[in-house]
């Protein structure tokens, strides 16, 4: 079924807060894909250093509350230490803290270790010390995704303990990577780490670490703090705030007693946990205001965000405006149109609004990328008196 889209003006609703300002974190990752798998063009690989995309990857960010940015840069800030400076003095002005993302799996290995610790001292300690006269270049944190539950020990152990073995192969990873920070005069630069909700479950009530008992669990815990600033807690396929809130009460009780935030993922559209971003949207923000800003909520990642936001829009984000001389490069006038992902436009001309007149098809565009907004400049002739242009929906 056509739908026609005509020349009016369409608005976005602002963004309204229903209990204080957001304190958000936000996942940044290299480069990364659409919740249906596909490339995306929102990984840093693609947005850091293009001057556009940042401003509007900071715009983004500010506009939805984030606060933290959690950025996976490969080895960027040696190759690029530039770009990656400016990067962090654009998220400082912002009031956005820049944390280095670093992740791996094999903390159970003392080669994958000691490779983990050289890029901490490349991206991170050689990095702040090469802009120590600029701190807003630097990088204010740490951020650890270290995840020991995607190795083959961890998959192939039916009893427990090797997963136990392994969380305090991680435990020794934290403290190290803290010395190694302090020794090097980095005291004050704080580490925080990703983890997932279910490693507290009791083996009694169905976990699969092999706890020996609760004070073990909680001494675990509790221990981390002795390196550690705060825990994203990765929560994502949970779809209410009743659910985040009860897979997340350990965590938050205390017995670790750093910060503690709740991650949830903003992957919408067929097959997804939300089906759009108003419900995803509906979910956070009553996430926040049960439990309170300072434990919701990080997200993961940029590009799922964005995408949720992109497809969630009206099929035209903003009005088609007609351009009038001079057009970029000298050329005649245009009609420009935002275009929503996903959608096949046709522009329409005629010279009246009377039931004499008809439309004409003058051009089809089709967007190209599924996770952005696209503009599309279509040129137009004026060798009638009057002119009046639409925009026609049409399937793909």
């Amino acid at each position: 079924m056509r739908r026609f889209l005509f020349l009016l003006v369409l608005a976005l609703a602002p963004v309204f807060w229903a209990e204080g300002a957001p304190n958000r974190g936000l996942w940044f990752w290299g480069s990364t894909t659409l919740p249906g798998g596909a490339p995306s063009t929102h990984g840093s690989i693609d947005v850091v250093g293009d001057p556009l995309e940042e401003l509007i990857a900071v715009s983004f960010m500010t506009t939805y509350g984030v606060k933290r940015v959690y950025g996976s840069y490969q080895n960027r800030p040696v190759s690029e230490p530039g770009t990656i400076a400016d990067w962090n003095a654009e998220l400082d002005a912002a009031g956005i803290e820049s944390q280095l993302l670093i992740d791996g799996t094999a903390v159970h290995i003392p080669a994958e270790v000691a490779d983990l610790q050289d890029k901490i001292a490349e991206r991170l300690i050689d990095f702040n010390i090469l802009f120590a006269s600029n701190p807003a270049k630097q990088f204010d944190a740490l951020h650890l995704d270290l995840e020991p539950q995607g190795t083959y020990v961890w998959d192939s152990d039916t009893t427990g303990t090797d997963k136990r073995a392994l969380l305090d192969d991680l435990a020794a990873v934290f403290a190290a990577i803290r010395t190694q920070l302090d020794t090097a005069g980095f005291a004050s630069i704080p580490i925080y780490a990703d983890i997932p909700f279910f490693w507290d479950k009791l083996p009694a009530d169905g976990g699969s670490v092999a706890w020996a008992d609760t004070t073990d669990r909680n001494d675990w815990y509790a221990d981390l703090a002795n390196s550690l600033e705060g825990l994203s807690i990765m929560t994502f396929s949970k779809s209410s705030s009743s659910a985040l809130q009860t897979a997340t009460a350990f965590e938050r009780s205390g017995t670790f007693p750093g910060e503690v935030v709740v991650g949830i993922q903003p992957k919408t559209g067929p097959g997804q946990l939300w089906a759009d971003y108003a419900s995803f949207e509906t979910v956070m923000l009553q996430l926040e205001s049960d439990i309170g800003t300072d434990e919701a909520t990080d997200l993961e990642n940029y590009a799922f965000w964005r995408h949720a936001v992109a497809t969630f829009i009206p099929s035209l984000p903003a009005a088609p405006e007609v351009i009038a001389l001079p057009s970029p490069g000298g050329g005649g006038p245009y009609v420009l149109v935002k275009a929503k992902p996903g959608h096949k436009y046709v522009l329409q001309d005629t010279g009246g609004l009377g039931a004499t007149h008809r439309w004409t098809d003058v051009r089809e565009f089709t967007s190209r990328f599924p996770d952005r907004v696209e503009e599309f400049r279509l040129p137009v002739r004026l060798d009638r008196r009057h002119h009046f242009w639409r925009i026609d929906r049409r399937p793909l």
